[in-house]
């Protein structure tokens, strides 16, 4: 059984970095440079050695034909890290102001963590660090995902020999998900 850690924090620190086997990078559909947490972890990764990775291993194309071989709502890529100590797994979550249903947007959310717990398990990696995806620009509140996503993130960790540190970036975000946590432990003592 593995663990499931909350932490506040900034993802790309080389403390938290040395926790984990890979780290899993919300991206946009071109694996290119962004802002937020993604443009952090590209920036320190290398931005020109990553994207030229990108490109080349992925059929990417910056620059020419927009469009080609992007990445899909729920898919997973790994490339290596580079200047970050582990790979990194990029995740294209859905944008929830692009759905005229939020269940359907939180429905792909969720096929998202599946996806990539599905990658961390395929590349043998032990310990992964994940951010609260789709809370940035994506447009999700945490108090809408925090349900879903420490749902997930609690039953892969009890179910898989797998340590996941989940990094909320400000702090004041991290009670919404502690205190979700502690309502499913809680629920689960009362059915034992």
């Amino acid at each position: 059984m593995g663990k499931l850690r909350m932490i506040a924090g900034n993802i790309v620190d080389d403390d938290i970095l040395k926790t984990a086997e890979a780290v899993v990078l919300p991206t946009n559909p071109m694996m290119r440079c962004g802002a937020g947490i993604f443009g952090e972890i590209f920036k320190k990764a290398g931005v020109d050695i990553l994207e030229a990775y990108c490109e080349k291993t992925y059929g990417i194309s910056y620059y020419n034909e927009p469009g080609v071989n992007e990445m899909k709502v729920t898919e997973t890529r790994v490339t290596p890290g580079f200047a970050l100590p582990c790979p990194i797994i990029f995740a294209q979550g859905p944008k929830k102001y692009e759905y005229a249903d939020d269940d359907a947007a939180l429905c792909n959310l969720k096929r998202t963590y599946e996806s990539i717990f599905e990658t961390v398990k395929s590349e043998g990696f032990r310990s992964v660090l994940i951010p609260a995806m789709g809370t940035g620009s994506y447009g999700f509140t945490h108090e809408e995902t925090a349900p879903l996503m420490v749902g997930l993130l609690s039953k892969f960790a009890d179910e898989n020999d797998i340590d996941i540190v989940f990094v909320v970036y400000d702090e004041s975000d991290l009670p919404v998900y502690l205190s979700e946590l502690d309502r499913l432990r809680r629920r689960g003592n009362e059915k034992e």
